[in-house]
């Protein structure tokens, strides 16, 4: 007979308050699986003042160029203030929120909680605008420290920070330690000296089933259509989808109306944007799409979790530093999804994957990832 699981109140620290689909969705999933282990999870609620202007539908211009995107988003101002009310009513729906919104971390402590975890998500990327100390946990005095499955962004700290001593420190106070990327691991090694594990991200510990409840299903779709979700268009990529769409006679549906409208998508033909954007919205999206043009981690992953064709475009750092993507298709034995920015006119873009293998890996790393959770939490 097993032993009982002692039930602990969780802190979990991480980008829950970006409107980026991928970061609430891993948020929700983290919190559902350390529920569902008996214990109480509890979204520490901060949005520091980086996240809070990256978010923002008009920030304020800090030079010319932040003003001229500005002045071509003012007339689509009400729509994407529309869409980030969307984000804020999904959060308040689906995540427990431990208390007020917090925007300065040193008010942050772990007063009540007896585990805090950090991750998953890019927590430790120390490069970007919203990126905080506070994801390594300096600010926790008594309860004790997880990692599940931060990401570092493709940013090795011993070269984007100027004090890796520092990081090195925060690091190793921590009780168990995890990692989502093969470069993070070895990263980590160099830093700190320690071998850690490299655990899927926990959108991937539940199933389709599971993201089901909080699916937007009144969302009016074409029968058929491409869904192109990139956290940033570029003219290439854009190139590409829409050589795929008049070859297949798709239209394709995109997200992000802020992007969306910056880079010039609203000229392009066939070309649209849903009526809203939540992540309520993009679930549907991806799982009723004829095929998924992506260049995003998560948008691979949901496009994979409920078997759709889908194409992972390479791009910008992919070919670098940046092994996100390439570590979850290898780990889930779908690199061949792994597509070039050229259009190819011999490629069957409408050619199933083959998710023979796919299960049967996914289970293998759910495996290791919660027998991981079940330790640190014990």
């Amino acid at each position: 007979m097993g032993c009982a699981v002692i039930s602990k109140r969780v802190g979990i620290i991480t980008f829950h308050h970006s409107y980026n689909c991928g970061s609430m969705l891993q948020a929700f999933a983290l919190q559902t699986v350390i529920d569902r282990m008996g214990h109480e999870a509890r979204i520490i609620n901060l949005s520091n003042p980086g996240q809070r202007r990256l978010y923002s539908v008009l920030p304020k211009p800090s030079s010319i160029k932040s003003l001229v995107k500005d002045i071509v988003l003012l007339p689509h101002y009400e729509r994407i203030r529309r869409n980030f009310l969307l984000y804020e009513d999904f959060m308040a729906r689906n995540l427990h929120l431990d208390g007020p919104l917090v925007s300065d971390s040193r008010l942050l402590s772990d007063k009540g909680l007896d585990i805090v975890v950090a991750g998953s998500d890019q927590v430790w990327n120390t490069t970007i605008e919203d990126g905080d100390d506070a994801y390594f946990l300096p600010w926790v005095t008594d309860a004790r420290k997880v990692a599940y499955s931060p990401s570092f962004g493709a940013k090795n700290l011993l070269v984007h920070s100027r004090e890796p001593e520092r990081y090195r420190d925060y690091i190793k106070a921590f009780d168990a330690l995890s990692i989502r990327e093969r470069n993070g691991k070895e990263w980590l090694r160099q830093l700190t000296g320690l071998d850690v594990d490299v655990l899927i991200d926990p959108t991937l510990l539940l199933t389709p089933d599971d993201y089901g409840p909080i699916e937007d299903r009144s969302l009016d779709l074409p029968d058929r259509y491409i869904f192109y979700y990139s956290p940033g268009y570029s003219a290439d990529i854009n190139e590409l989808v829409q050589c795929v769409s008049a070859r297949y006679g798709l239209p394709v549906i995109a997200f992000n109306a802020k992007s969306y409208y910056l880079k010039g998508m609203n000229f392009r033909t066939h070309f649209a944007l849903p009526d809203r954007e939540s992540p309520a919205t993009y679930l549907r999206l991806i799982k009723n799409a004829t095929m998924v043009f992506t260049t995003s981690f998560h948008g691979t992953v949901f496009s994979a979790m409920f078997r759709r064709p889908f194409w992972t475009v390479k791009s910008g750092g992919m070919l670098g530093d940046d092994d996100r993507v390439l570590t979850l298709l290898s780990s889930l034995g779908l690199c061949d999804r792994w597509t070039e920015i050229q259009h190819d006119p011999q490629c069957d873009y409408m050619s199933p994957p083959d998710y023979s293998a796919f299960e049967e890996n996914l289970e293998a790393e759910r495996t290791v990832a919660m027998e991981y959770l079940a330790r640190s939490l014990s």
